[in-house]
């Protein structure tokens, strides 16, 4: 029997191969070696292979801002640039996986309009721990406007990366030196309160 990892392996090189509206679930449960119903042990539906690693990941964000807490002594942006590293270097796999996964969202028209609610969750995380720092309302100007930015600056590195042929290791370095630069800035905006 195939393991989890495995069906998800084996959907995302069909994906690739074939698109994700050209991958039926038939082929899946073909290629993996696994029955319907174990193939729905594991996932909820052909797109919950994407997006389960997905709400993983914005879960993990959330449970890193939530120990980080809203009385740390570093800069609230500090700890929004350190959570968003930490959760996509735990995210990322050996196996490229989260890459690919990655590849596959953003260029698979049939999962666009899922893809929106859950960035729109992602930018909510960061955007719910800059308000509980700032004793503000998460739909503030402030808190709301630096997760929408957090998040198109994330979004647009990874779209960077789609091509890319260096390491995980060096990719996340290349990610925590980009958002610093634009933590920084925002910082400063918080400060102006």
């Amino acid at each position: 029997m195939s393991s989890r990892e495995e069906v998800e392996a084996v959907a995302v090189g069909l994906f690739l191969e074939h698109g994700y509206a050209g991958t039926s679930l038939a082929a899946i449960t073909g290629g993996a070696g696994v029955s319907r119903t174990t193939f729905f042990r594991y996932f909820p539906s052909k797109s919950g292979i994407i997006w389960s690693a997905f709400e993983e990941h914005t879960a993990r964000l959330r449970g890193l801002l939530a120990a980080a807490g809203t009385d740390a002594d570093e800069p609230v942006m500090t700890v929004v640039r350190s959570c968003v590293v930490e959760a996509l270097r735990a995210s990322v796999d050996d196996r490229g996986i989260w890459m690919k996964r990655f590849v596959i969202l953003d260029e698979s028209p049939e999962l666009r309009a899922e893809e929106s609610a859950q960035w729109i969750s992602w930018a909510e995380a960061v955007a719910a721990y800059v308000a509980a720092r700032l004793g503000s309302d998460r739909d503030a100007l402030r808190p709301a406007s630096i997760g929408g930015a957090v998040q198109a600056a994330f979004l647009a590195t990874l779209r960077g990366w789609k091509d890319s042929s260096a390491p995980a290791p060096e990719l996340i370095r290349a990610l925590d030196s980009e958002l610093a630069a634009l933590c920084e800035v925002l910082q400063r905006w918080i400060d102006q309160e």
